[in-house]
């Protein structure tokens, strides 16, 4: 093709036709560059599908760990909300000792809590700077937002934890409980005279008193981060369709 052209300019310089072999030159050149044009075009497209490949493989990556963490969440929200009623019932008088003596063992999960460890690695990495998922502002908005949530969880955790290392253990240590208690964990039998001495102490009233409030507040934490990943799953959707 090329030996093909050369034979004509060189034709045309022969003949001296230099009109005619500038204006060849000149189509020549917009032929270079047309051909140029289409395969910059063509490599665009193929980066663009790139791109878009990435970005649903991220998104469908992205779904699974939220559907995870909101199957977690529901057991975590659905043990606390257990915990949470139980204490109620004990702080109302409701929960009486003829209930307490057919399960012992409860009188401890009135101060304990299901604890919320979730994997957010695909949402750290797609807030990152290295974002892989196309457009999706309102999306990557709700992550954010979904994930800060989640920090706030993990802070109060930390609250809550001190509270139970610098008050319910030493009580439970102080009110030589520690051996029960051990049995609680390893759901081993426990016996009502076990337990009978702490029922009606005041400051074990207070412990469990405190222990709801607590509760209440990381409840609210929960099922807030729970409402925004339920958002955040309907934009993921959102997007597949567009």
């Amino acid at each position: 093709m090329i030996s093909f052209f050369r034979k004509i300019r060189q034709k045309l310089l022969q003949q001296n036709r230099v009109t005619r072999y500038l204006v060849y030159a000149l189509g020549e050149i917009m032929l270079v560059v047309i051909g140029i044009l289409i395969a910059l075009q063509v490599n665009n497209w193929n980066e663009g599908r790139k791109l878009e490949r990435i970005s649903d493989q991220s998104l469908q990556s992205l779904e699974e760990e939220i559907k995870e963490a909101r199957s977690t969440l529901a057991n975590i929200i659905s043990v606390n909300k257990r915990i949470l009623n139980d204490s109620d019932l004990f702080l109302d008088g409701i929960m009486t000792k003829d209930s307490l003596e057919k399960d012992p063992g409860k009188i401890f999960g009135l101060t304990t809590y299901a604890f919320a460890t979730l994997n957010f690695t695909i949402t750290e990495q797609e807030l990152s700077s290295e974002r892989t998922i196309l457009g999706g502002e309102k999306l990557h908005e709700k992550l954010r937002i979904s994930l800060q949530d989640y920090l706030r969880t993990v802070d109060f955790e930390l609250i809550i934890k001190n509270f139970w290392n610098n008050e319910v253990g030493p009580f439970f240590l102080e009110e030589e409980m520690s051996v029960v208690y051990n049995r609680f964990l390893k759901e081993r039998p426990i016996s009502f005279e076990d337990i009978e001495k702490i029922l009606n102490e005041e400051k074990f009233l207070n412990l469990v008193a405190a222990s709801n409030s607590f509760n209440l507040r990381f409840l609210v934490l929960l099922e807030n981060l729970d409402k925004d990943l339920e958002e955040a799953l309907a934009l993921i959707k959102q997007e597949d369709h567009d």
